[in-house]
């Protein structure tokens, strides 16, 4: 029994300190209204007041809305009245009276499309970031979209109106919209039956409240995430996600939201058949409507309970908790009926204004449209007499220009080839020092063989054969070996042509391997030629699996050569800084990936600075001194 108690306290204890933590809360904004000394304040206080019941106390929350709206109207703040208007509509629709709701959200719409609402607006510092009285309307209206997307019946529509609503987060860079937008499309498209697509518009939204810290929703998405997977028969990731979503609920103190969720459980295992859990959970969720005064949430509980006493086997209990729902449900009906008829009113009274508004506005265009035309032609009879002037004058800059272009073109050629001549006047000493590593072999190697020779004529005139064929065989490596580092030699000299001549276009099988091998070994024996007290620690990791690629190996060459050198130069800059405890590293990679190779050269000098990140691909940009760099 103790043991018990313990478990029980400790899941009770994360609960009394949120309950704590949230009476602290209002009882921080019940002492602020009660001390405020301008309007001001207590606007900012029963906004926030009507926040804090926004998910649990429906009535007090449309009480302090109202009180919201009277304060914001004596201070002629119309997008303060606008968001007041949205509050008031949200907990309206709430309650299930949609026209009222519709009619509201359609005033604020119209006050946050007029620019004249961003004239000596009050942005409150907790609302700061959004800036500029502007983005401050901006973002307002996107609240606007936002209610009208929730209240609209039609589907499609209220998908218009989340991503307007998107769109205007984007513009003034308020991610904390995106959260509740991506949400609402995610329950749209569930409803919809559409999983893949409520799922990926799901987990956006989870991706921004965690990214932006706008946590108010988040239980509501995890508790459609594991609604879309109950729907998938994935019982284990819906159960996490209700979890997932009753931790969050409670840490907000969202009753509504608790309510919900309470319910999918209760449907969950009533799909899977236990029906203890299932009554456990209906019976919260029916508690919490109470709670919450909520005639919807009601039904859904009280239909729950007498699911789960069915599969438990109670017929009297389930049947008396059918009653309870279908009666409310009746009622509900009949008055959601009778407001719906109202809702169909005001949107056709809304689209009739909007036609004569249209027809309004085609009568004055067409007249705008007649004047434009006749100012047009008389603008173009002028114009055809100033073209026609021109138009010789045009032909002979136009010839100008071509020869300018042709000698442009040949300018530009010009420049690469120097480019190309000038990169390899820097490897010509790292050449020189390649070519000079296999020369020396083969000069060593040659004088081992004479020597070898002398041994082999004295055996052969002593009659020691054995000794005779050993010889032999050493010379026979020797001259395979000289043979080896010739080809070598051979292949740094082809290497040098290629370099300095122009492309052939023509793509060939070539170990990029070795292609980077080389050009990585020229290059700093090139830099060192330069500069002797230049050091640098040479890294590789070549891909092994990467067969002969079909490339052009001068142009390839080159690239991977410029890129190497601008690691070197970019090292030895940031030793000239540091030059004690700093070690110059440069490496090259090569990877496969799917049918594709990357080369990769990585260096740990300064790097490049951001504010000309976007210049870099410019032709003639460097970040070189004056007559250290070209760009091309």
């Amino acid at each position: 029994m103790k043991y018990i108690l313990k478990i029980c306290c400790f899941f009770l204890c994360p609960l009394i300190v949120v309950a704590q933590t949230q009476q602290k809360k209002l009882d921080s904004l019940h002492a602020a209204l009660n001390t405020a000394q301008n309007d001001t304040v207590k606007l900012l206080t029963v906004n926030g007041l009507s926040a804090f019941y926004s998910e649990s106390n429906w009535d007090s929350a449309l009480y302090f809305s109202n009180k919201c709206l009277q304060i914001s109207g004596q201070l002629k703040q119309p997008l303060w009245v606008a968001n007041s208007l949205l509050d008031k509509s949200y907990f309206l629709f709430k309650k299930g009276n949609l026209p009222e709701a519709y009619k509201l959200a359609n005033e604020a719409l119209l006050i946050t499309k007029n620019d004249a609402s961003e004239k000596n607006v009050f942005i409150p510092a907790r609302d700061k970031l959004l800036g500029k009285p502007h983005e401050y309307r901006l973002n307002t209206l996107g609240g606007a979209y936002h209610i009208l997307g929730v209240e609209v019946i039609d589907a499609d529509k209220s998908i218009v109106y989340f991503k307007n609503e998107i769109s205007l987060a984007q513009e003034i860079g308020n991610d904390d919209n995106l959260v509740n937008s991506n949400m609402n499309i995610g329950t749209i498209f569930l409803r919809k039956g559409k999983l893949d697509s409520a799922l990926i518009y799901s987990f956006r939204g989870i991706q921004y409240a965690e990214k932006t810290g706008e946590k108010n929703y988040e239980g509501s998405i995890f508790k459609n995430i594991g609604d879309i997977y109950l729907k998938y028969d994935q019982y284990d990731s819906a159960i996490y996600y209700y979890n997932r979503s009753v931790q969050v609920n409670r840490q907000q103190n969202s009753i509504s939201g608790l309510v919900l969720v309470y319910s999918s459980l209760a449907k969950l295992f009533k799909i899977k058949g236990v029906g203890d859990s299932s009554l456990h959970y209906a019976f919260e969720a029916f508690r919490l409507s109470n709670t919450l005064n909520s005639e919807r949430g009601l039904v859904i509980s009280t239909l729950a309970i007498s699911e789960a006493y069915k599969i438990l086997g109670n017929k009297d209990s389930a049947y008396a908790y059918l009653s309870i729902s279908k009666n409310i449900n009746d009622s509900l009906n009949t008055d959601y009926q009778a407001k719906l008829i109202q809702y169909q009113n005001i949107n056709f009274e809304e689209q009739q204004q909007l036609e004569k508004e249209s027809q309004k506005n085609k009568d004055a265009k067409t007249k705008i449209i007649t004047i434009a035309l006749l100012s047009g032609i008389g603008l173009l009879s002028v114009l055809a007499f100033v073209f026609f002037k021109n138009n010789k004058q045009k032909q002979k800059v136009n010839t100008v220009l071509e020869d300018t272009l042709s000698d442009l073109k040949s300018t530009q050629t010009q420049l690469i080839q120097s480019e190309k001549m000038a990169s390899l006047g820097e490897l010509t000493a790292g050449i020189a020092h390649e070519i000079q590593n296999p020369l020396n072999f083969i000069n060593n190697f040659s004088e081992v063989n004479n020597e070898l020779m002398d041994e082999m004529k004295d055996e052969l005139s002593k009659g020691n054969y054995d000794e005779v064929k050993e010889i032999a065989y050493n010379v026979k490596q020797n001259l395979e070996k000289i043979n080896h580092h010739g080809k070598r030699a051979d292949s740094i000299v082809k290497g040098m042509l290629q370099h300095s001549r122009s492309s052939s276009g023509k793509k060939e099988p070539t170990d990029i391997n070795a292609l980077a091998d080389e050009y990585l070994r020229l290059s700093y024996h090139g830099f060192r030629a330069r500069d002797k007290s230049f050091n640098a620690i040479l890294k590789t990791d070549f891909d092994k699996t990467i067969s002969n690629v079909n490339i052009i190996s001068q142009d390839i060459g080159r690239v991977i050569l410029n890129l190497i050198t601008n690691a070197f130069y970019a090292v030895d800059e940031k030793k000239k800084l540091f030059p004690k405890g700093y070690e110059p590293t440069v490496s090259v990679s090569t990877k496969k990936i799917n049918n594709m190779v990357m080369v990769s050269v990585r260096d740990n000098g300064n790097g490049i600075p951001i504010r000309v990140l976007d210049k870099i691909f410019q032709p003639f940009f460097t970040t070189k001194p004056s007559g250290q760099g070209t760009g091309l």
